[in-house]
């Protein structure tokens, strides 16, 4: 049975151990940081334990990992029967409320912890009427600051992706999965994301699309209930009517893609999101 390293990552292109250049402590961290990073927004979690890579890690000067069964496993596999419920909508709530009323209910949110690292609640931006809705998965600083999805680089990078298949950030709907900045390379936890998912299925009901665009593995993840990598998930839509409680006004699909920050730091992926793209346009186009 091969045995794995479990890693909490925090990436580059693969595990290059062997005749690596000589650097300092400081710039192999680095290097090993962008690599984790990159292998994360790919869904890479587990590497092969292999002598080299035992060498490398120095394990024997490390703790061993957690065992199975202990508090934060269990922990973790509580949180994941969230996932296993189908969303819950309520049936006719965008003849009775708008958008602005879920804004005000929300209000100055400190519902979950997320709200001590945000300065700003990043509610959503565009029409109520559109076809298509982009969810990341959480603000970053910069749409922290600004109170807006997806901007800085990643935001002019998007604008261009929505303008080859003939769209403007004015005639789509984005937003994120939390709406509260989690902290610098911090990533939203399973209850920060339950606690805040129904202002999201609100936002949906409300919008009703035609095409969810989830930019994102966490995102991607929670809409479709599925622990896949975000690569497994790709390149199809998905039914999300199947995956709702309540009947929905229209048969909405959902494709998991990547987020224009992921694309700036790795050029090779524009490929695979530019086939997300194409099938969103095309299937915009149908109907």
């Amino acid at each position: 049975m091969v045995d794995f390293y479990k890693i909490r990552l925090l990436p580059s292109k693969s595990l290059q151990l062997k005749n690596m250049p000589k650097q300092s402590a400081t710039d192999l961290l680095a290097e090993i940081s962008k690599l984790l990073q990159y292998h994360d927004a790919l869904g890479i979690r587990e590497y092969p334990r292999t002598q080299l890579l035992d060498r490398f890690l120095h394990k024997q000067d490390r703790p061993s990992p957690a065992q199975p069964g202990g508090g934060s496993q269990a922990g973790a596999k509580k949180d994941l029967k969230t996932l296993e419920k189908k969303h819950v909508f309520d049936p006719g709530l965008a003849k009775r409320v708008t958008l602005q009323d879920v804004r005000q209910e929300l209000g100055d949110c400190q519902r979950c912890r997320l709200h001590e690292s945000r300065t700003n609640i990043v509610f959503g931006q565009g029409p109520a009427k559109t076809k298509l809705v982009i969810v990341a998965d959480a603000p970053c600083r910069e749409d922290d600051l600004q109170t807006a999805p997806v901007q800085g680089e990643a935001g002019a990078l998007l604008d261009k992706m929505l303008a080859a298949i003939g769209l403007s950030r004015e005639e789509v709907y984005i937003t994120n999965l939390v709406k509260c900045f989690p902290g610098i390379d911090a990533k939203p936890a399973e209850n920060e994301i339950k606690t805040c998912l129904p202002f999201l299925f609100r936002q949906i009901e409300i919008i009703c699309p035609s095409v969810i665009c989830t930019m994102g593995m966490q995102a991607s993840q929670t809409l479709l209930h599925s622990r896949r990598s975000l690569f497994q998930l790709r390149g199809r839509f998905y039914n999300f009517n199947d995956l709702c409680s309540s009947k929905l006004q229209d048969r909405i699909v959902v494709m998991p893609s990547l987020h224009p920050s992921i694309l700036l730091e790795n050029s090779e992926l524009k490929k695979a999101s530019w086939q997300d793209l194409q099938m969103i346009q095309k299937k915009l186009q149908e109907g």
